[in-house]
């Protein structure tokens, strides 16, 4: 494996268009990071155009739409893989070295790499293959994961995290803890909202004792 080559070509947060104080938050976020990226216009609920499972709200719907259309942009324009963050995403203050020691997974075919999830791991500070992970702050997906994705799913289009945990069974999706990204808790703007996770997410932390201070926030 090679290091990932993140830049603003590669990296997209999805946010909604006419929400500058959110948009403001996530730059200040990014160059913290030391990350270049470009903003991807989020559905909202009057832009639905897929299929969809009934029980889904529109909020719902249209932040499953935003990454599917962005698993099509990975496809049609040949990029190698996508880092995808959600416009709530908090970075771990080490995420960047950390990600780096990906190298060392002897797996040329990996489908993705989840940088925030909803369930620890037996083993920290290491990468490890997972199932059964969801949430979608954060995370980096190859042009092989969007094409299983998207062949799928076109159909019906799922929320995010459930599409995105059933190529897990393929056992080429890794996942680190303690994470490099956590969701902030409160309700994003693109409709995802996860502030039960989020409560999760503080108790399995807290548990290992790896302080909130750890992410900018």
């Amino acid at each position: 494996m090679k290091t990932f080559d993140l830049n603003k070509n590669n990296t997209f947060c999805i946010s909604v268009e006419s929400n500058t104080e959110r948009r403001d938050k996530m730059k200040k976020k990014f160059d913290m990071a030391n990350l270049d990226f470009t903003f991807w216009k989020a559905s909202t609920p009057k832009d639905l155009t897929y299929n969809f499972p009934h029980y889904l709200n529109d909020n719902a719907r249209a932040c499953s739409q935003s990454h599917f259309n962005l698993w099509k942009y990975v496809i049609e324009n040949n990029l190698e893989y996508a880092f995808i963050l959600e416009d709530d995403a908090c970075f771990d203050r080490g995420w960047r070295e950390k990600l780096d020691t990906f190298v060392n997974v002897d797996d040329n075919e990996w489908d993705a790499v989840f940088l925030n999830a909803s369930e620890s791991i037996e083993t920290q500070n290491i990468w490890c293959i997972v199932q059964e992970q969801f949430l979608c702050g954060g995370y980096i997906i190859s042009k092989r994961g969007c094409e299983k994705l998207v062949s799928t799913f076109s159909d019906c289009v799922f929320m995010s995290d459930w599409m995105t945990s059933r190529i897990q069974l393929d056992n080429k999706c890794y996942s680190f803890f303690p994470w490099l990204i956590i969701q902030e808790g409160s309700d994003s703007t693109i409709g995802s909202g996860y502030s039960e996770d989020h409560k999760k997410v503080i108790r399995l932390l807290e548990e290992i004792n790896y302080p909130l201070d750890n992410y900018i926030v």
